[in-house]
């Protein structure tokens, strides 16, 4: 008896799910790709920042859509503590838990002036970043990185 249950348990998800099996890949994105405006904004976060692995970075804003508009709007407040730095968007993958990932903008200051870099971004992270951060600081990091 518990086995004819099981496998009714079994026939009755795979009904269910039957649908899935017809439905293209294409179909399934096809409101992502259709949607212009998460195009048009991954196209700005390209022009303002040198964005590695460009794959992954998008991947992840595709599953964290929510930090693409704190992107777009960290960069005009970066731009006034930091106007001519190097910005870059990078994924990082914790080497000990590859499933732990975040996003970090890196402000690329020269390292002749790290005392300076870093009181500008004491004040950006008081004036801007601590307030916009909420609900995103798990996913996204902005940081100084000296070259």
């Amino acid at each position: 008896m518990l086995l004819e249950q099981q496998k009714v348990s079994i026939n009755t998800g795979l009904k269910k799910d039957n649908w899935f099996q017809n439905v293209k890949i294409e179909q399934l994105h096809k409101p992502l790709l259709e949607d212009t405006g998460w195009t048009n904004k991954l196209r700005k976060i390209n022009s303002l920042y040198i964005v590695e692995n460009k794959v992954d970075v998008h991947r992840f804003l595709h599953k964290h859509s929510n930090l693409i508009d704190v992107i777009l709007e960290a960069h005009p407040q970066i731009r006034k503590y930091f106007p001519t730095e190097k910005l870059q968007l990078k994924l990082y993958v914790d080497p000990e838990s590859p499933e732990w990932e975040y996003l970090i903008v890196c402000i690329c200051a020269s390292p002749e002036f790290v005392s300076e870099a870093f009181n500008k971004l004491t004040d950006f992270k008081k004036s801007w970043w601590s307030e916009a951060s909420y609900g995103v600081a798990v996913n996204l990091s902005i940081d100084l990185e000296f070259e």
